[in-house]
């Protein structure tokens, strides 16, 4: 969820900003890691709500920043000489605007990571908790590699899932329209053909002008609802915790709950591998890798479980404690954390749930494909019967007349 605060900084500035948390409570503990202090704070409304916000950087042009910038200081370039080789190259208006301001605020000796985090949502949190962790360690370069290496990664996921889902998506939109077209406009004339024939028409036929002629007679009352209908979704999305009870729901669906739950996991495995391995500590690495689980009910659960860390227990411990996270990952973060080698065995969990989610896409896929094709003949062959059972009838009927 978005939030807009008024805080005050170190420097005695008091200012507005944007923040993105799993609830109230974890962002108030967010600013309190910060050392801001909260005055005010109100909901946001978030991209998807409102679009006169500025919008994010995409992740292409993020992870050629982080390569690029990498390299640079990899070749022994000051950071502020690198920000200036980075702004003569960029020419996407909004990001060059970004870095300018960003190299401003580093000429004036603040740190890379909280230059970008002024910058608000345009920035993933991701983004800007791996500088903290670089400039901590010593190894922004190593660390701007492993964003890099995430963001990939992540990209790469997404992009698998757009592809299998888009063929589908097409099939359902083509029988809709395809079914659309053929009740309002098909069967219509076919009804007043149907009438100049002096036979009995089939029920199979008799349904389908009935349906029809509700449809075309109803149109007044189904176009503005379908209309009203997605507006009442977002205004209940809107809502103070709905986004929550719907990805809550989500996660509850057979079969389709299973990978949505998969995929949110990859995600929190990977951000808390990337974090940790750059050297975060554990209570700001899952804080802000709950921020990044696109599922909210998981992000919000996940994020509740930043208490128990404070109170001295395991992640194992605080995993557990959200009754969300599968035994499999408990298990693989019991041991990393047993071995030391809990980074590891995070980014072993997520390619684990990207192998296993690749696998049951494409069996669903392998399904789903044909089903869609049977339905779609079984629906267009119920058509032409009933278009052609009337034809049929009328022609063994003029034949015994002729016979007789």
């Amino acid at each position: 969820m978005e939030y807009v605060c008024k805080v005050g900084t170190a420097t005695g500035e008091i200012v507005e900003r944007r923040f993105t948390a799993a609830d109230e409570a974890a962002l108030r503990a967010e600013l309190e890691q910060r050392g801001l202090y909260l005055f005010h704070i109100k909901r946001g409304l978030s991209l998807g709500e409102l679009r006169l916000r500025r919008r994010r950087i995409p992740n292409t042009l993020l992870i050629i920043f982080g390569q690029e910038l990498a390299a640079l200081l990899k070749a022994g370039l000051p950071l502020l000489q690198s920000l200036d080789v980075m702004l003569e190259r960029q020419r996407d208006a909004q990001f060059n605007r970004s870095l300018q301001a960003i190299r401003e605020k580093v000429k004036s000796g603040i740190a890379l990571s909280e230059a970008v985090r002024t910058e608000g949502e345009l920035y993933p949190a991701m983004f800007a908790a791996s500088l903290v962790a670089g400039e901590r360690s010593g190894s922004l370069e190593t660390v701007l590699r492993r964003f890099v290496s995430y963001m990939r990664l992540n990209q790469a996921l997404r992009k698998k899932a757009i592809a299998a889902s888009i063929y589908p998506l097409v099939l359902m939109v083509v029988m809709v329209i395809m079914i659309a077209v053929l009740m309002v406009f098909v069967i219509p004339r076919f009804e007043e053909f149907f009438s100049g024939l002096d036979v009995e028409l089939p029920l199979l036929t008799r349904a389908l002008i009935f349906l029809a002629r509700g449809i075309v007679d109803n149109l007044w009352f189904i176009v503005p609802l379908l209309v009203a209908i997605p507006l009442l979704i977002v205004a209940f999305l809107r809502r103070e915790g709905s986004g929550v009870l719907v990805d809550g729901a989500l996660l509850r669906l057979p079969y389709i709950g299973g990978l949505m739950r998969m995929y949110a996991t990859s995600q929190l495995t990977r951000t808390l591998a990337t974090l940790l391995q750059g050297g975060l500590p554990l209570l700001n690495a899952l804080e802000v890798a709950a921020a990044s689980i696109g599922n909210r009910a998981l992000a919000a659960a996940v994020g509740r479980a930043t208490s128990p860390i404070r109170e001295g227990r395991s992640l194992t411990q605080a995993l557990e404690s959200t009754g969300m996270v599968e035994n499999l990952t408990l298990e693989m973060v019991k041991v990393g954390e047993q071995t030391g080698a809990l980074g590891d065995m995070l980014n072993a969990i997520a390619e684990f749930y990207d192998e296993e989610m690749d696998t049951r896409l494409q069996t669903v896929l392998s399904l789903v494909e044909p089903l869609m094709l049977v339905c779609m003949a079984v629906l267009i062959a119920t058509m032409l019967l009933a278009f052609y059972l009337p034809l049929f009838e009328s022609i063994s009927a003029i034949q015994q007349k002729v016979a007789h």
